[in-house]
């Protein structure tokens, strides 16, 4: 999916993360804040040469991403650190779920070996899917904050 698929995606999951710990003005900001620095730290560090690395592009490997910067954040901002460090691993592992939906999809470990894992293959940049993705994810949040 296209990175602002990914922002959008991670802010609403990550609200709803956020929502366990903080009112939803905070955890909107929280999520939005969090959501912009993992997804792209997550397409910067997981692609070599144009194509998906294991490095941030496998479930265990992007929630341990996802929680140390959602923690650095959190005690940056003020907010409480296990919050973010809980919706920062929310935020990268939907970053995965949207790109298990590409033609490349993600890693998986079986048997000690990387394996690529797809739920769909669709093109990143479906405008159908990436517009699907926005509004679910602009829904969620509506449905959050009422």
């Amino acid at each position: 999916m296209l990175l602002k698929t990914h922002v959008i995606f991670g802010v609403a999951v990550g609200f709803l993360a956020m929502r366990l710990g903080a009112p939803p003005a905070a955890s909107l900001a929280a999520a939005a804040v969090l959501s912009a620095l993992i997804n792209p730290a997550m397409d910067y560090l997981g692609h070599e040469s144009g194509r998906r690395v294991p490095r941030t592009h496998e479930p265990m490997h992007a929630a341990a991403l996802g929680a140390a910067v959602g923690a650095a954040a959190g005690l940056a901002l003020g907010l409480h650190a296990a919050y973010c460090a809980l919706a920062g691993a929310a935020v990268s592992l939907s970053h995965l779920l949207l790109d298990a939906f590409t033609e490349h999809g993600i890693y998986v470990r079986r048997g000690g070996r990387y394996r690529r894992f797809a739920l769909a293959h669709l093109r990143y940049n479906d405008p159908a899917a990436n517009g699907l993705a926005a509004a679910i994810s602009l829904l969620v949040l509506a449905a959050g904050l009422l």
